[in-house]
């Protein structure tokens, strides 16, 4: 397999970012890696802050254990926040350029 697809593989399978590790690229590496580190926070924060909210509704009595319930809840209160659907976004970004990055820096370091 050649270090350009090595390189692409590891920012893909493991963290954007770690391609650029990879290659020794240190720097680059952190250019991916911080954003996605800071969106991944900002988006489990979220996740966790409607898991608790709801989990405190069932342990209530206000919402029952129940899958579809918990959902119409979910759907109601309006799902996804604007900040972490801007985290995901930049999770994604991230994520892929990491992956085209690494690959062209691998190829023309050939």
């Amino acid at each position: 397999m050649s270090r350009p697809v090595i390189a692409a593989l590891i920012s893909a399978l493991v963290f954007p970012g770690a391609g650029h590790l990879y290659l020794k690229r240190g720097g680059r590496a952190l250019l991916f890696l911080l954003p996605t580190l800071a969106a991944v926070v900002v988006f489990l924060g979220q996740a966790f802050g409607q898991a608790t909210e709801i989990a405190g509704q069932i342990m209530a009595g206000t919402v029952a254990p129940d899958p579809v319930a918990i959902a119409a809840r979910l759907e109601q209160s309006g799902g996804a926040s604007t900040v972490g659907t801007v985290a995901a976004g930049v999770m994604l970004v991230c994520w892929i350029g990491a992956i085209v990055d690494a690959y062209l820096l691998a190829r023309a370091a050939r």
